[in-house]
């Protein structure tokens, strides 16, 4: 048994390691969560290189989403049986063979999903899902997307298609343009290009990009701001400047003032929209945690076009 674990934050290729995990046992009201694969995410990247230590922990175990099966529960647990497919939220640690978790973070997986999908299931297909829902695009609706060919900004122009709404996809290159042939993109623009006046966006890019974004958005209208991909902030005064509304969103906010209930039916919702395609993540390699090097190496690589997974209980 295995964890991949960080004694200390900076570069994830130099910080992190696969050392030996000692058995854990269920606290009262929990469970212990044997993990069956977790994807390598940039959050969990950027919070090993520093950038929340005001809020991390060390030893750091990463992996904020992924699926596992109950092998243990506390006596005092109802409501998951041992062997049951789980998505073990609110903190992180899926990469690692076992992790003890509250029971109530717990969201059952539906038997009709595979491991790869419900391991994908949290971060993007949930952020998207909530997005949308703060943007409500009414039909036929002009709605920018940039870093429009990520898995998420895939997953957004496929759920404004599906409301009725029109999509604007921004990108940074024709060779990203070209990756977007066959989504639901009612035109494919590269950064920099003029932005028609749209009615709604997301912006995952921050910067000058960002803020082009938000300045074609017609009066009344909401900018999501959900990302720093630029890693240069939206101009502090920005919001003041622009007749839309910005409304920044953190999936981690919303998740811990989230009820249980709330989650469990918002991901009800997810898990829909995933058997829809509409949420579909692109798995392109699985990894044992004795291969981390490689699986770094891997999600590094320029031009990859799927989630990377850490499978702990593979060797």
């Amino acid at each position: 048994m295995f964890r991949v674990v960080a004694h200390r934050f900076g570069d994830p290729a130099q910080v992190l390691s696969c050392e030996p995990l000692p058995r854990p046992e269920p606290e009262a009201g929990g469970v212990v969560v044997r993990m069956l694969a977790s994807p390598i995410n940039p959050s969990d990247l950027i919070t090993v290189s520093g950038a929340y230590r005001h809020r991390t922990t060390l030893p750091f175990v990463p992996g904020f989403e992924g699926v596992g099966v109950v092998d243990q529960r506390d006596e005092t647990v109802t409501g998951l049986r041992v062997g049951q497919r789980v998505l073990p939220l609110g903190a992180a640690g899926g990469w690692q063979a076992f992790k003890a978790t509250p029971a109530g973070w717990c969201v059952p997986v539906p038997d009709d999903l595979t491991d790869d999908q419900a391991a994908a299931a949290y971060i993007n297909p949930l952020t998207a899902r909530l997005m949308l829902r703060a943007v409500t695009p009414a039909a036929g609706a002009l709605v920018g997307v940039n870093a429009a060919g990520s898995a998420i900004g895939r997953m957004l122009l496929r759920m404004i298609h599906a409301a009725g709404a029109c999509a604007i996809a921004v990108v940074r290159s024709a060779r990203a343009r070209q990756s977007l042939e066959g989504e639901p993109a009612a035109a494919i623009l590269i950064q920099g290009a003029p932005l028609p006046p749209l009615d709604g966006g997301f912006d995952a890019v921050g910067g000058v990009p960002g803020t082009e974004m938000a300045l074609a958005i017609k009066p009344g209208g909401i900018l999501v701001h959900y990302g720093l991909l630029s890693g240069t902030p939206l101009p502090a005064q920005l919001g003041q400047r622009i007749p839309a509304v910005l409304r920044p969103f953190w999936l981690r906010q919303w998740v811990h003032s989230a009820s249980r209930e709330e989650l469990g039916e918002v991901m009800a919702r997810v898990f829909d929209d995933i058997r829809a395609g509409t949420a579909t993540t692109d798995i392109e390699a699985r990894y044992a945690l004795t291969e981390l090097r490689a699986a770094l190496a891997h999600n590094g690589r320029a031009g990859r076009r799927g989630k990377i997974l850490l499978a702990p209980a593979q060797t």
